[in-house]
C-alpha cells in the first residue's frame, strides 16, 4: 500500500512556527526564537534583504516538483509589513540623482556600468545629492579611476537635464581616459586623488587644432 511522502514545512524568515506560538523562524541565525530576537540593530538593518533573499529562495522551491517542503498561501510573517514599509520609505528617500541613475543601467557605455554598480553597492548612499558627498563615497570604497570619472561624466549629463553635449562624444571622451591611464597629461594626478579629469585639445580648435586622437589629451 502506497503512502503519500511527508513534506517538510519550509520557513521564511520571520515565519511564525506553526507548533508553537510566539516563536519565528530567523534565517540570519538559522534558529527560531521570539519576536524581540528580530529587534537589535542588526537585524533591523540586514531584514528586508534576509527577508527577500529568503523569500526568493522559497519562490524557487516552489516551482520544483517533488521539492519535498511546503509554505501555507498565507503563512503569518512577524516582518513582512515592516519589510514593505523599509522598501517604501528606502524608494522615498531616493536622490533625484539615484533615480536617473536607475534609468541608466541598460546603457552600454561607462555610464551604463556605473549606474550597475551603483545600484548593485546596497551602502550606496541613495539619499544624497551632493556631489562631493558621493564622491568622496566611491574614492573611500576605492573606486576604480574609470569608475570615478564616470561619475564625473554622469553628474554633468544629469544637470544638463537631457541636453546633448555638444563637442567630443562620451566614446571619444572615455578613450582618451583610457589611453592616458586616467592621469592628467600635466600634472599626473587621477581621479582618485580628487581631480576631475576633462579631454581637452592640445591645439585649441580656434587655432586650427582637431579632433583626432594625437590632438587630445
Amino acid at each position: 500500500m502506497s503512502s503519500k511522502p511527508v513534506q517538510i514545512r519550509h520557513y521564511v524568515h520571520g515565519d511564525l512556527h506553526e507548533e508553537k506560538p510566539g516563536i519565528y523562524y530567523c534565517a540570519r541565525c538559522d534558529l527560531f526564537d521570539s519576536a524581540e530576537h528580530f529587534s537589535d540593530s542588526e537585524h533591523v538593518l540586514t531584514r528586508v534583504e534576509k527577508y527577500q533573499r529568503s523569500l526568493k529562495s522559497w519562490k524557487y522551491l516552489a516551482k520544483l516538483k517533488n521539492a519535498g517542503c511546503y509554505r501555507p498561501l498565507v503563512a503569518v510573517n512577524i516582518l513582512a509589513e515592516f519589510v514593505e514599509a523599509d522598501i517604501k520609505a528606502e524608494k522615498a528617500a531616493r536622490s533625484p540623482f539615484f533615480r536617473w541613475l536607475l534609468l541608466q543601467t541598460e546603457r552600454d557605455d561607462p555610464l551604463g556600468d556605473l549606474a550597475s554598480d551603483v545600484v548593485r553597492d546596497k551602502s550606496y548612499p541613495r539619499e544624497k545629492n551632493s556631489v562631493e558627498a558621493l564622491r568622496s563615497y566611491l574614492v573611500s570604497r576605492r573606486a576604480a579611476p574609470e569608475a570615478i570619472v564616470a561619475f564625473d561624466e554622469a553628474c554633468m549629463e544629469f544637470k544638463a537635464k537631457g541636453v546633448a553635449r555638444i563637442g567630443l562624444s562620451l566614446a571619444i571622451r572615455f578613450a582618451i581616459f583610457k589611453r592616458d591611464s586616467y592621469r592628467c597629461g600635466i600634472c599626473g594626478a587621477s581621479a582618485g586623488d580628487g581631480v576631475r579629469l576633462e579631454v581637452d585639445h592640445k591645439i585649441a580648435v580656434a587655432k586650427g587644432g582637431s579632433n583626432d586622437e594625437h590632438n587630445l589629451w
